[in-house]
């Protein structure tokens, strides 16, 4: 029995220690992507460069923690002027990154509710994202789509030929990580 004793508890070390791991973000197929709207036209922007870890339990199949940041700088909407000027308009140069950090997360059935904070231009907010989670050919892809209003965090709608966009902002997402 003595010699059994180190082994069980190494055994259960080793089971405990390694059933959670931290993940972060394939970039070549994760992206986060921004939408919206003006009278005269809609439009979106999308950036592949955001930095995305989970700490995930495989025993449980679950995502227990998330941490997300993106550069303002690398949405990318296919007309070099509006995103300067939205560089402008979001001070890119001051609050250079979007960032969110989840405080809690419920799932159900593969539907995900991410309780966090987010934080863009310098103010921060709790927010709930809701997400699906689906786990293929070795991956892990948690897609979400959520609003925010820019006046709550004090960043006053441009305007373009005298008609402001609409203060909601569309923001979709996709995380894929590789479980193997």
């Amino acid at each position: 029995m003595k010699k059994l004793f180190p082994v069980l508890i190494f055994g259960v070390l080793l089971g405990f220690g390694f059933a959670k791991k931290k993940l972060t973000a394939d970039s070549t197929a994760s992206y986060i992507r921004y939408e919206m709207e003006h009278p005269l036209h809609d439009w979106d922007a999308r950036s592949t460069a955001s930095k995305c870890m989970i700490v995930y339990d495989e025993e449980a199949s679950r995502i227990e923690a998330v941490a997300v940041s993106v550069p303002v700088k690398s949405f990318d909407s296919g007309n070099s002027n509006r995103d300067s000027h939205a560089l402008e308009v979001l001070e890119a140069l001051k609050y250079r990154n979007v960032t969110f950090t989840s405080t809690g997360i419920s799932e159900n059935a593969g539907q995900l509710s991410i309780q966090g904070n987010l934080t863009f231009h310098g103010v921060t907010h709790p927010i709930v994202i809701p997400a699906m989670k689906k786990t293929e050919g070795g991956q892990l892809k948690v897609e979400g789509r959520f609003e925010i209003n820019m006046k709550d965090y004090e960043v006053s709608p441009p305007s373009l030929m005298g008609f402001r966009v609409k203060e909601k902002i569309r923001i979709s997402f996709l995380m894929v990580f590789k479980l193997m």
